[in-house]
C-alpha cells in the first residue's frame, strides 16, 4: 500500500529562523526506506530527542499536537493547509524555541501543528522537517545516509555542468522531467517529494494527455477511493489511471519502463524510490539538482498492480479501487473488508495497516457487500 504523502501549502509568512552554521559536511543519522517514502531522522528539542521525517514535499516544519503540549507552546495563529490530494483543513501554528538537527541548530521556528488523530503520526514520528529548514543547505540522499553541507563543492564528485535546475514553489523543490516513447515527448514539472513512496505521480490531466499522445503503455483505468491518504485522513472517490512510461528523463539520466500513478492534487510528484537509480543531491541555495547513477543498473521496477486496492472510510477498511474487470460485478468500491486471509480487520486500527503490520496468511479478502451478503475474493497481482 502506498503510504503517506504530505504537502502542506500555506500562505504563512515564516518568521526569521536563526541557525548556527555548521562547517564542512556533516551526516544526519537516519533510517531511509525509499520504497516506503520514509527518511527518518532524530532531532533535539527542549523536550529531548524525537523522530521526525525529512519531507521535501512539506513547505513548513510540522509537529504533532502531543509534542506541542509537551513543550507548552502557545497557539500563534491559524492557516488553511491542504494535503497532496487537495483536501483542505485548518492548521494551528506555534513557535518552537529550539530545534537541533545534527550540527545545525534553529531558534524561534514557526511550525504547523497537526492533531494527534492524523494518520501521519502512525509512522511513529513526532514531526516533519520541511523545506523551510533545508533552504540554506546542500543535501545528499543515499540508500543509507543523509549528508548536509553549506556548499556543493564540499562533495568532490559533483559536476556543476551536470546539474539540473530546481524551481521552487511554496519553498519546495520542483524538477523538469520528460516522459516519452523514443519518438514523442511530454515535458512536465514535478515536485521532488522525499515523503512519497511512489516513483512518479502525474496530475490526472497530465495522465489523460499522456494517454492521448500514446506515451503510456499497459494503461488501466478505474475509479474508487485511493489507497494513499494525506494528513487530513480524507479520501474521496475519483478516477484513477495506471500505466508504464517507456522513458523518463531527468538530470541527464534516462529511466526505462517506469510505473506511473495519478494524483488529483495540484502537483506532479517524483518520490524517494528515485534512490534505486542513484544518489540524489539537492542544492537549495543555488537551485541545483543531481542524480548520481549507481555503478550498476538496478533491477527493473515492479510494474504490476494488486487487483483490489484497500482504502479507509471513517476508520473502516473498505474496498478502494478495483483494477480487475472480472470483479466489478462481485464487489464495489466502499464495500467493507472484514478479513484479510483469516485476519479479522473489521475493527482494525488504521495505523496497523499504514505501518504494514497486517500479514495475510492466504491471498484473499472477505467482503461485506452493501446488500449485507458476504463474499470471498482472491487477491493477486495483475
Amino acid at each position: 500500500m502506498r503510504l503517506l504523502l504530505l504537502f502542506l501549502c500555506s500562505v504563512l509568512s515564516v518568521a526569521d529562523v536563526h541557525a548556527r552554521k555548521p562547517s564542512g559536511v556533516f551526516e544526519i543519522p537516519c533510517n531511509i526506506e525509499s520504497d516506503r517514502g520514509r527518511c527518518i531522522v532524530v532531532v533535539e528539542t527542549d523536550a529531548g530527542p524525537h523522530r521526525f521525517a525529512l519531507d521535501t514535499g512539506t513547505s513548513y516544519t510540522t509537529i504533532r499536537k502531543k509534542l506541542c503540549e509537551k513543550l507548552q507552546l502557545t497557539e500563534t495563529g491559524r492557516i488553511i493547509g491542504k494535503d497532496f490530494e487537495g483536501h483542505r483543513a485548518s492548521i494551528v501554528t506555534a513557535t518552537l524555541p529550539r530545534l537541533r538537527m545534527g550540527e545545525a541548530e534553529f531558534e524561534n521556528l514557526t511550525v504547523d501543528v497537526l492533531p494527534d488523530s492524523s494518520y501521519v503520526w502512525c509512522l511513529g514520528i513526532d514531526g516533519l522537517i520541511g523545506s523551510d529548514l533545508l533552504r540554506k543547505f546542500v543535501i545528499r540522499f543515499t540508500d543509507s545516509a543523509l549528508l548536509f553541507a553549506r556548499d556543493y563543492r564540499a562533495f568532490e564528485d559533483l559536476d556543476r555542468n551536470a546539474a539540473a535546475p530546481i524551481h521552487f514553489f511554496a519553498k519546495c523543490p520542483f524538477l523538469d522531467l520528460t516522459i516519452g516513447d523514443g519518438t514523442h515527448d511530454l515535458e512536465i514539472r514535478a515536485l521532488f517529494d522525499s515523503g512519497s513512496s511512489t516513483l512518479v505521480n502525474l496530475r490526472y490531466a497530465e495522465c489523460l494527455l499522456s494517454i492521448d499522445r500514446k506515451l503510456l503503455r499497459n494503461v488501466r483505468r478505474t475509479s474508487g477511493r485511493p489507497s494513499h491518504v494525506g494528513w487530513t485522513n480524507r479520501t474521496a472517490e475519483s478516477e484513477a489511471v495506471r500505466g508504464i512510461v517507456p522513458e523518463l528523463r531527468l538530470a541527464g539520466t534516462t529511466l526505462k519502463e517506469i510505473p506511473l500513478e495519478e494524483t488529483h492534487g495540484d502537483t506532479n510528484n517524483i518520490g524517494l524510490p528515485l534512490l534505486r537509480y542513484g544518489s540524489i543531491v539537492i542544492d537549495y541555495r543555488r537551485k541545483r539538482f543531481w542524480l548520481i547513477p549507481h555503478p550498476e543498473a538496478p533491477e527493473p521496477p515492479d510494474t504490476t498492480i494488486r487487483n483490489v486496492g484497500f482504502a479507509f472510510d471513517r476508520n473502516r477498511l473498505v474496498v478502494g479501487r478495483i483494477w480487475d474487470e472480472t470483479l466489478e460485478e462481485v464487489i464495489a468500491t466502499g464495500d467493507r473488508i472484514l478479513r484479510i486471509g483469516s485476519y479479522d480487520v473489521s475493527e482494525i486500527d488504521p495505523c496497523a495497516m499504514i505501518r504494514g503490520e497486517i500479514r495475510s496468511d492466504r491471498p484473499e479478502i472477505t467482503v461485506e457487500r452493501k446488500d449485507g451478503t458476504i463474499v470471498t475474493v482472491p487477491i493477486k497481482r495483475l
